[in-house]
């Protein structure tokens, strides 16, 4: 009732308008006479000289159509124009060959919850032959990726660890709801349009386990008809290799993507075992008469073999299918709907050991469906998202002793059933004082529901010595509020926002299993319960540009933060000589810190400059180990016509591990900081029709040539591409 007096409320305010600029979406500069149609009517406008013009609340219901010589046509709903702020034209690249509309930049957009957020474009990188998903994110100076001896990648998000950063692809949870992280690695780079980074009061609605940080994947979509060929080879002759075919006509867009990698999945312990990994994915959209309005398939099959000798055997398979609709419904109502099917199976056979055989066959289910709607309005935005989901897991692993002629067997299954409902208004309100549009204040929360059961089997030799039935329910309400100001016009856009609230993270399926198998008498029997996280944060992102035309600078980004978590019954593991890890809760801990990075495009966006640093204080090495101080981050790079150049330079400070040899005595061991460059490059030619890339990567160049640390030794790729369009 409180929804719909609000509603009523704003609709009855009386008619009002608002007045919008059209611009540029590559320079900014406003558009002189560009026509706008009310869709549906006969009624219609043009921007004036600086590109603006009044939006009458009248048109609550309609969509607008933008067109101007030379731009791509587009259409945007009332409340999408209102929400923005400022509508954006691309220039049309099918008939203005010669402007190339792709940007390697980092930006920062607006949430629906105040964050800092980076969003960072992929395709510069693959042409300069990246291939792996680390290097494009460790462009944010907040962001660690940890690369493990067995060649998994982990992500830290401000000192946060793995299974507190949510991974999302088009929607697509891509989180082990077993261990709760995710291997990086396992991401073709090749398929991703963009990559967005959203920190603090933004996670929220993301859901349990996702305070840290989440990382928004979103899937390259065809644009034309057309097919690309990139191949990799590094310096120690690992190729990859990727194969596009988009093809788009009329409503229908689609893209077909095959890639295969050779990788060292046991790091720099044994360069003669190399995996393999297949990577398919098709995505497909169809627009309804409404552009707003699509359905989208989304099909992804990822497999890897590591078979170096006959006695070992290790296969990994990963598939998603996926369907969503999304639309709008009364005028300014987006309507959305997801269902979403994943299995993850691995099966790992050793019998190296002369002494001792090993098998373990596993296999991972999720089943989500989610339900969502954005009510927005020029005062009031409403958004809620309903999520229902199950996983499954089943492993069996198998232990052969022939020394002491006897196989043991354990047999686990673990279930949970989860849904949440996650609620966020909005009221804004316009305020008369310079540099300031609105204030905007915003209330949200999420009320989260979780039963899990757990079966153990164990037999020695067929004998029956464990059998273990639990099951677990708990049940949060997260909750978050905060206050912004912001302004969006041509030469200045920011937003400076406070913010402040709770959200949680729930053991996860395999923590639940350890801690109920735990051998260490003093943890026997006690309760593992759920991270409480409590944060606050004050943050600022700007966006300026000059308004002297003949300024060689065109824009200067800047985003800053200073934030503070405190944690109570944060999840760490007990690590006990010839145990398993124990999880258990710790007392209350906190982590602070602050970032600050600023970007500057000059010369006609030839030359970009790009700073930022990251500090993080935290309280306990042991619940969050090796975690660097700070970390800085400094980019220059020149863009031509027929390539680009980026070089890189970033410095991590001092580390500290905490480690315990009698689980008694706690020790802190001290790791060096690193400092290095890294150089990307690309040249591109065009002939007769195809797109020729030659693209290099070289990392760590002020490594010694001797360096014996894996990830710290310099590396070498070359890329080999070429694009061309077809009907």
């Amino acid at each position: 009732m409180k929804h719909i007096f609000l509603i009523l409320m704003t609709l009855s305010t009386g008619l009002a308008s608002t007045n919008i600029q059209v611009i540029d979406k590559k320079t900014g500069k406003g558009l002189p006479s560009v026509n706008i149609t009310i869709v549906g009517t006969v009624e219609g406008a043009n921007t004036d000289i600086e590109g603006y013009f009044n939006l009458d609340e009248k048109y609550l219901t309609n969509d607008l159509k933008f067109s101007y010589i030379g731009y791509l046509d587009t259409t945007l709903s009332y409340h999408e124009v209102i929400n923005l702020g400022l509508v954006e034209l691309s220039q049309d690249v099918l008939n203005v060959e010669e402007v190339e509309v792709v940007s390697s930049k980092l930006e920062w957009e607006q949430t629906d919850l105040p964050s800092i957020v980076t969003v960072l474009r992929t395709k510069d990188l693959l042409d300069q032959g990246s291939i792996e998903i680390k290097e494009a994110l460790q462009r944010d100076p907040s962001v660690i990726v940890d690369e493990s001896a067995n060649g998994t990648h982990e992500i830290s998000i401000r000192g946060s660890n793995a299974n507190e950063v949510l991974i999302i692809y088009d929607g697509i949870p891509l989180n082990s709801s077993r261990v709760g992280g995710f291997d990086l690695s396992w991401l073709n780079l090749n398929d991703i349009e963009t990559i967005s980074i959203i920190k603090g009061a933004g996670t929220l609605q993301y859901g349990s386990g996702a305070f840290g940080g989440v990382v928004v994947l979103e899937p390259a979509q065809a644009t034309q008809n057309g097919i690309s060929l990139n191949f990799q080879n590094t310096d120690r002759d690992l190729r990859s290799y990727s194969l596009s075919d988009d093809f788009h006509y009329g409503p229908v867009r689609a893209r077909l993507t095959y890639s295969a990698q050779e990788r060292l999945p046991l790091g720099y312990y044994n360069e003669d075992i190399i995996s393999t990994r297949a990577f398919i994915n098709f995505y497909s959209t169809v627009a309804m008469k409404n552009p707003g309005n699509y359905f989208s398939l989304n099909v992804i099959d990822i497999s890897e073999i590591v078979d170096p000798l006959d006695q070992y055997e290790n296969k990994l398979t990963d598939k998603y299918t996926q369907l969503k609709y999304t639309g709008d419904i009364f005028g300014s109502m987006n309507f959305g709907l997801q269902a979403l099917k994943r299995t993850r199976g691995s099966i790992l056979t050793n019998t190296t050991d002369p002494d001792f055989g090993y098998s373990d066959d596993s296999s991972e289910e999720l089943e989500l469906f989610a339900l969502e709607s954005k009510f927005v309005s020029k005062t009031l935005i409403n958004f809620f998202k309903l999520e229902f989901r199950r996983d499954y897991f089943q492993g069996v692993s198998q232990t052969s002793n022939i020394a002491w002629d006897h196989i043991d067997q354990h047999e686990v299954t673990l279930g949970q059933d989860w849904y949440s409902f996650t609620d966020i208004i909005k009221y804004r309100t316009d305020i008369e004082v310079p540099f300031v549009d609105y204030i905007e204040l915003n209330t949200s929360f999420r009320y989260d529901n979780i039963s899990l059961s757990k079966q153990h089997r164990a037999f020695w030799d067929d004998e029956l010595y464990i059998d273990d039935d639990i099951s677990d329910a708990y049940d949060q309400v997260s909750k978050r509020s905060g206050v912004t100001m912001s302004k969006k016009r041509k030469n200045l856009r920011y937003q400076l926002f406070y913010t402040s609230g709770t959200n949680l993270r729930y053991p996860s399926m395999n923590e639940l299993y350890l801690r109920d198998q735990t051998t260490i008498v003093a943890y026997q029997g006690t309760q593992l319960n759920p991270e409480l996280n409590s944060s606050s944060e004050v943050g600022l992102q700007a966006s300026i540009q000059p308004k002297n035309q003949n300024s060689f600078i065109e824009t200067i980004d800047f985003q800053a933060s200073i934030y503070k978590n405190r944690y109570v019954d944060k999840i760490y593991n007990m690590y006990i000589p010839r145990a398993l890890p124990t999880p258990i809760n710790a007392t209350a801990t906190e982590l602070s810190g602050m970032e600050l990075s600023v970007m500057s495009s000059m010369f006609d966006d030839v030359l970009r400059i790009y700073t930022g640093r990251t500090m993080v204080d935290i309280s306990s090495f042991t619940i969050f180990p090796n975690k660097p101080e700070f970390k800085d981050v400094a980019e220059v790079e020149l863009n031509f016509r027929v390539g680009n150049i980026r070089l890189q330079y970033f410095q991590e400070g001092k580390q500290f591990f905490g480690g315990t040899t009698d689980n008694m005595n706690w020790y802190t061991i001290q790791l060096d900081g690193r400092e290095n460059v890294n150089l990307y490059s690309s040249i591109k030619l065009h002939l007769l029709g195809i797109e020729y890339v030659v693209g290099l990567t070289a990392l760590n160049l002020l490594s010694e040539e001797d360096e014996q640390n894996y990830f710290n030794q310099r590396k070498w790729t070359l890329n080999l591409g070429l694009s061309f369009n077809y009907l």
